[in-house]
């Protein structure tokens, strides 16, 4: 006891005691305090001072009231039922209702008498509750009008219901070393209830209590005689003295020495009596007990006491206190691996975040570190954390880190010089997400606002081999060049990890860039065209980059390389995606007219003697067949852009045909399909094609370019293709000198095929002019036949239309009589069916029944 007792009193000096009497010729038998007033006396005192100061005494086993006027105590009342009492206890409700009585209970032998007071100041009677034995103690239960009692009986504590007394249930049972029955009302729901040396707090149900993070058990040196509760303090009358506690807490506070004490008093004041000396219990200032709490380390308790300043005088410096408080609390959580609870209370401060990130070794740089300074039993105590232990500290410095990045950005407009620390909060998380989350490293370096230090998370990431995540880290910053050669090594590298091996990582870089980087495109692509020729089109033609990136720069770079690749990009971008780029149009075409002339040139050996006839190389044809679909399909190209770049010595009749028609230049075209390439079909599908460009282009001028497009094309195409036949004109007629070709002979029997195929779209007055003198009318015979068939079945056909729309008119006709054959005669007479006035020349409503009604008194019928 003695070694604790030193112990003690080196912690915390809580209270102070002083001596107010000495030596008195009397024994104490009891004590009672109010207001600024103590009753020292030789039989149990009580006072209760709800309405006036009443005095409530136990002698000769008879309870008494007495008043107190001024200096004199004058009896009022003895209480005759309580005679033969032991004991009595007052319950004043503390709660500020005027409507709530003060309570006594009085103990008398084997049952106890309930009392309670009214403004008269007499006790009134309430009831008798029977027991099975006397109780040595009692206490109320909570701070109101209490229900519930807590009595002190023969080897036991009992819980007993006001309400219904045969509900009396045991709660503890006692030793049988101990004498003393100490119980006491704490404070709320909880009364403390001691055996041996320990008090059990149960609640007012008479269960054990363990709400608001309290203990439920506090030990003490000894037995307790008394207890007494002053917040946040509880404090048990030993035989050495008095002990002070605290709920919440396992900690010891002090020990008073006050020899042989064994009553206690409280009201404004605390007072301790022995049966010949007082004491008075005095707490020490509050500010003392923060600071000498927080030395000691007993930070929740000094956060108690703190809190009690404020709400006593408003302390100016409570927040100082507070902010000192969760600092030290904080740190000591620290060393002593409570790493959540450190990090949380780090947040309710203002400490610096780089001082809290310089607790972890190797977080912050060496300049950096040295410049951090922490309180003494921080730096005095080195800690030795394993791997769980570490683990744990990261995790909660992760958290720590994350809320104050939210804040940072939150209050970025309030706060300034914030850089430098979002910095080293973000080089710190990715260095805490290697270490614990590796997963999250890539999250943190997509986040567009972080502010990772390159150099330094450079370094950290190549000692961790995180080749991704710091090409990830190169591109937050928008390194690209170091991104794309660090891809470009890897990539490149046969001995490459799986993880950026080939060329797809830096084709995904690529397409991500967009316009703006469009020469770090050019330059970087040139590898991956180089060694990867079949994927290297992805770069160009995937979503991101098909739309954005300029088409032309695209192919004019892919040409420089690859002409087969240009070709295919274009190929792509025509027919995949929909471009309608004229220069995109004519890039293709002159790439494959390009094609076409050099196959050409391989197949023929001397392109001077060569015709058409000799090009049968599957090659070739595959070329031209490509040539013309993209002649016929495309739209937007030049036709003389084109042509200029075609060498009349090599025989592309085909080509030519279809960019003369799209020049308006129909005659060369139909020129070159009759005599030249001498295919009649192909003579008619041009015509028909022409034809219908023609149409389509009368639907669509609603604009003068659209007119004047519109002027080019004939509608007499077909007659045109019939001259070509009949009368073909010589080449230099048509500017065609330069074609090796033979000058063209007619040919009547293709000019009838015309005819007969395609008299619907001749003008048949002017064919038939067209045809030489000497032409048979046998020749024509089918063609005439033809016309006459058709137009016989078309008069047909129009009479019996005519015949239907004379019978649907004869039967409209007479609907129409039978609809007017009724008349109506308006006279002086008529009147209105509602209003029965003259209708006169008013507008009127004539209905079904014969029923005249004013126009006006039709919303009158309401439905009829």
């Amino acid at each position: 006891y003695n070694e604790y007792k030193s112990y003690l009193r080196m912690i915390v000096e809580a209270f102070t005691s002083f001596e107010v009497l000495a030596d008195l010729p009397v024994i104490i038998e009891s004590i009672c305090t109010f207001e600024d007033k103590l009753l020292v006396g030789t039989r149990q005192l009580g006072a209760v001072t709800q309405f006036d100061v009443h005095i409530v005494s136990l002698a000769d086993s008879l309870v008494s009231v007495h008043s107190v006027p001024e200096a004199d105590i004058r009896l009022m009342a003895n209480l005759s039922k309580t005679r033969g009492a032991t004991s009595f206890v007052i319950h004043q409700p503390t709660a500020s209702n005027e409507q709530l009585s003060a309570q006594m209970a009085v103990a008398v032998k084997r049952k106890i008498i309930l009392y309670h007071w009214l403004k008269t100041g007499v006790p009134q009677e309430l009831k008798e509750i029977g027991l099975y034995d006397v109780p040595k103690s009692m206490v109320f239960c909570g701070p109101g009008y209490s229900r519930y009692m807590v009595l002190g009986i023969k080897g036991k504590y009992c819980h007993l219901d006001l309400n219904n007394e045969n509900d009396v249930t045991e709660v503890l049972a006692t030793s049988g070393k101990q004498t003393e029955a100490a119980i006491l009302w704490v404070d709320g729901d909880r009364v403390a209830i001691c055996k041996d040396e320990w008090s059990i707090l149960i609640g007012e149900d008479g269960k054990p209590y363990n709400k608001d993070d309290s203990r439920s058990n506090i030990k003490w040196c000894d037995s307790p005689i008394a207890l007494l509760y002053c917040d946040p303090y509880i404090m048990a009358v030993v035989n050495k003295g008095l002990e002070v506690k605290t709920i919440r807490h396992v900690e010891p506070i002090q020990v008073l020495e006050l020899p042989k004490v064994r009553f206690v008093a409280q009201d404004k004041n605390i007072f301790v009596a022995s049966t010949s000396h007082l004491w008075c219990i005095k707490p020490r200032e509050y500010v003392f007990q923060v600071e000498r709490l927080v030395e000691i380390k007993l930070f929740d308790l000094a956060e108690t006491i703190n809190r009690m300043t404020k709400e006593s005088d408003d302390d100016p410096n409570y927040a100082a206190r507070l902010r000192k408080i969760n600092t030290q609390y904080a740190y000591h959580d620290f060393i002593n691996k409570r790493f959540t609870a450190a990090m949380e209370r780090f947040q309710k401060t203002d400490v610096n975040v780089i001082n809290v990130i310089g607790l972890y070794p190797d977080m912050l740089p060496k300049r950096q570190q040295e410049k951090q300074v922490y309180p003494d039993f921080v730096t005095e105590n080195s800690i030795f954390l394993n791997a769980k232990d570490t683990e744990a500290a990261i995790e909660a410095l992760i958290n720590y880190l994350v809320s104050q990045r939210m804040y940072l950005i939150k209050n970025e407009e309030v706060l300034k010089d914030t850089k430098v620390t979002k910095t080293i909060i973000d080089t710190t998380l990715l260095k805490c997400y290697l270490k614990n989350k590796p997963s999250m490293v890539a999250s943190l370096l997509r986040l567009k606002d972080n502010e990772c230090h390159v150099p330094e998370c450079e370094k950290v990431l190549k000692r961790h081999k995180r080749v991704s995540d710091i090409i990830l880290l190169y591109k937050s910053k928008e390194l690209h060049e170091k991104a794309l050669n660090t891809l470009r090594t890897f990539g490149s590298s046969p001995n490459s990890s799986q993880e950026l091996s080939g060329p797809e990582h830096t084709i995904k870089y690529l397409q991500e860039l967009g316009p703006d980087h469009f020469d770090l495109i050019k330059a970087y692509s040139k590898w991956v065209i180089e060694r990867h020729p079949a994927q290297c089109l992805d770069i160009f033609t995937s979503d991101e980059t098909v739309r954005v990136l300029p088409h032309t720069e695209v192919y004019e770079h892919l040409r420089s390389l690859n002409p087969e690749i240009a070709y295919k990009y274009l190929e792509q971008i025509i027919d995949i995606w929909g471009v309608r780029d004229s220069q995109v149009e004519e890039s293709i075409l002159l790439l494959l007219l390009e094609k076409v002339m050099h196959e050409w040139t391989l197949n023929s050996g001397n392109v001077a003697s060569s015709n058409s006839s000799d090009m049968t190389s599957a090659r070739l044809d595959e070329v031209r067949g490509k040539l013309l679909h993209y002649l016929e399909r495309l739209e937007n190209y030049d036709a003389d852009a084109i042509i200029k770049n075609i060498t009349y010595d090599v025989p592309l009749y085909d080509e030519m045909a279809v960019l003369f028609g799209r020049q308006g230049n129909e005659k060369k075209a139909l020129f070159l399909y009759c005599h030249v390439i001498k295919n009649q079909m192909k003579a008619e599908v041009f015509a028909e094609r022409y034809q219908e460009h023609f149409l389509e282009m009368q639907r669509r001028q609603t604009d003068l370019k659209n007119e004047e497009s519109c002027r080019k094309y004939k509608p007499d195409i077909f007659l045109d293709l019939l001259q070509m036949y009949i009368s073909p004109p010589p080449k230099a007629a048509l500017n065609m000198d330069n074609f090796k070709i033979a000058e063209a002979q007619p040919n009547l029997a293709a000019a009838r095929q015309i005819l007969i195929r395609q008299y619907k779209h001749i003008d048949i007055t002017r064919a038939l002019t067209m045809l030489p003198e000497s032409t048979k009318l046998g020749e024509v015979k089918d063609f005439l036949c033809q016309i006459i068939k058709d137009t016989t079945q078309q008069r047909r056909k129009n009479q019996i239309h005519k015949s239907l729309y004379q019978a649907d008119h004869l039967q409209v006709k007479s609907k129409k009589i039978s609809y007017q054959r009724d008349k109506l005669i308006i006279s002086g007479n008529n009147v209105c069916y509602i209003c029965d006035k003259k209708v006169g020349d008013c507008a009127f409503a004539y209905f079904p029944d014969q029923r005249i009604v004013h126009y006006g008194c039709t919303s009158l019928m309401h439905g009829q």
